[in-house]
Order: C-alpha cells, then sequence, then structure tokens
C-alpha cells in the first residue's frame, strides 16, 4: 500500500495529531475491572495483527505531517505482536527529537525475548501497569499473576543495566481508584527505590461503559473539556479511526486509512463537526456524553 501525499491544516482547524496510537495487534490478557477488555458487547477477536503495508502507510503519512508521539497501543496489550520491536524500529529509525516511540503495557508478556528485542528497537518509553503490589489484590484486578510481572520487570531492568543502555525510560503506572488509592504512597516508596517514577492517573467510565463497576470506578464527575479530539489519531488493527482511545465499542467511527488519507480523515466532516460540538460542549448523542473522570466535581 503506497503512502498518499499529505496536505497541511486547512484554515482554523488545529494543526496535525501530536500523537498516533496505532493498534498493531488485536486483543489483551488481562482482565482489569476498570476496563471493558472482553467485556465488549461488540465482539473484538484477539491477537489479529495489522498488515504492515497498512502500517507502513499509515506511518509514512504521520511522519509526512510531523506527528510528534508514536504510541504503538490502543486497547490492546501491545506485547501480543511478536513483530513490535521491528515496529518500533521502523519508526524509530526515522524520527528526530522532540518526536518518540513510545509503548504502554501490563507487562506479563514482558519475556526475557521481548525485553531483548525492545532494548535493541529504539523505543523511548515503556510505560507499565502495575496496579497494585499485594498479589490477590493485583489477581482480583487484573486477573494476572504479580510474581510474573515483577520478575519480568526485574529482569528487563537487569538487561537495560548490562547493557548500559538509556532508552527506553522506564515509568510504571497506576490507576487512582477505589480498589488501589489506599496503596499509592507505598506503592511510590517501593517503585523509587528502584529508579522507577510512578505515574498515578485519574480513573474514568471509558465513555460511559457499562462494564466499568462503581466498586472499582467510585465517584465520577462530567469532564468539562477533552483534548482528544485535536490530540490523538486512534488507528484500529483494519485501517479504522475511532474517536478516541475511549471508544471501546467503535461508535465514533472517524474514517477508514484502507481507502483514506490521514489527512482527509483528520482534517474530515466527521473531525470538524464533532470538534465543534466539543469546544461548545453540546456532546448530546455522541460517546462523549457518557464520559466520566476522577478528581471533577459532579454535576
Amino acid at each position: 500500500m503506497k503512502a498518499p501525499e499529505t496536505s497541511s491544516a486547512p484554515e482554523n482547524e488545529p494543526g496535525p495529531p501530536d500523537h498516533l496510537l496505532i493498534q498493531t495487534v488485536t486483543g489483551c490478557n488481562g482482565r482489569c475491572r476498570f476496563c471493558p477488555n472482553a467485556k465488549t458487547r461488540r465482539r473484538i477477536p484477539v491477537g489479529r495483527r495489522m498488515a504492515w503495508d497498512l502500517f507502513h502507510s499509515v506511518v509514512d503519512q504521520c511522519l509526512a505531517l510531523g506527528v510528534r508521539r508514536f504510541s504503538l497501543y490502543l486497547m490492546n496489550e501491545p506485547m501480543l505482536d511478536p513483530e513490535l520491536p521491528r515496529r518500533i524500529a521502523a519508526i524509530a529509525a526515522r524520527i528526530q527529537k522532540p518526536q518518540y516511540v513510545k509503548i504502554v503495557s501490563n507487562g506479563s508478556l514482558l519475556t526475557e525475548r521481548m525485553a531483548r528485542g525492545l532494548l535493541d528497537s529504539g523505543l523511548d518509553k515503556l510505560k507499565l501497569s502495575v496496579q497494585s503490589l499485594d498479589p490477590p489484590s493485583y489477581m482480583d484486578i487484573t486477573g494476572l499473576p504479580l510474581v510474573r510481572t515483577l520478575r519480568n520487570i526485574e529482569r528487563f531492568m537487569e538487561l537495560k543495566a548490562a547493557a548500559g543502555a538509556k532508552r527506553p525510560r522506564l515509568e510504571v503506572a497506576m490507576v487512582d481508584s477505589p480498589l488501589t488509592h489506599a496503596e499509592i504512597p507505598s506503592a511510590r516508596q517501593f517503585w523509587q527505590a528502584r529508579g522507577v517514577s510512578l505515574s498515578v492517573q485519574p480513573m474514568e467510565n471509558r465513555a460511559g461503559h457499562a462494564a466499568i463497576r462503581k466498586d472499582a470506578a467510585g465517584k465520577l464527575g462530567h469532564f468539562r473539556n477533552c483534548p482528544r479530539l485535536t490530540e490523538q489519531l486512534p488507528v484500529l488493527q483494519d485501517g479504522r479511526v475511532v474517536q478516541c482511545c475511549a471508544d471501546w465499542e467503535q461508535l465514533g467511527r472517524m474514517g477508514d486509512l484502507t481507502r483514506e488519507r490521514v489527512a482527509d480523515v483528520w482534517y474530515g466532516a466527521h473531525y470538524r463537526d464533532l470538534r465543534r460540538r466539543l469546544a461548545a460542549w453540546d456532546v448530546a448523542g455522541t460517546i462523549c456524553a457518557g464520559c466520566r473522570i476522577a478528581s471533577v466535581a459532579a454535576d
């Protein structure tokens, strides 16, 4: 698939997407209680990989547009893709600062082979989701064994140190939910003692998804503004562009990159209309209407 030419931003429209979210493989091996994975009404198969010609086409166009961040994940576990290091390397070899490549993973599939591949790939940032340091709690939240994840992280750090590698920068993430809130101070100390920063992210309900349980979500308030429609380009494994990273049911379809140019989708009628509505917070009938996030005063 040959990458079409790109175009500049039309007048009064935002610039190019700041970051590309590209799903190189479908599915996730985790079952987090605050995530719709494996609980969507739409059946989403596991393990379908993006064709290389489509991957190259999307990346080529985003490079031409000047996208800053290339994120090889979208509503999935990126390490399910055995070709992930090759895909990262295909981007890392062509970018210059401030551009960078990032993945977010639960870490359970960070095998030694994957770790070595990532260290050789040119990956800039690796964020690993570790939702609890208590094994039963971690299992309850994620459906995964904590011991394996911690062992993988420890081995990755050993390999990185042995190689004298500066990249990728490792970061651990937690969602601040009622299930984890009390653990955050001790988790921060645990990771700081190992030279790893902890990123604490607010809980949200993924566009009002019914799978997000109240005991995991707690009290959430309405969004008052959202930058996603002007910052991120979320591309599914088959080339469809969805509205944002919270659109698990794939309801806000913005375009299809197997048939359309990235620039034509990004500056097209669907995006223009939604951006105007979002600016006025006229979100009735869109997936945005159901979005809620923590640390925001509820109506």
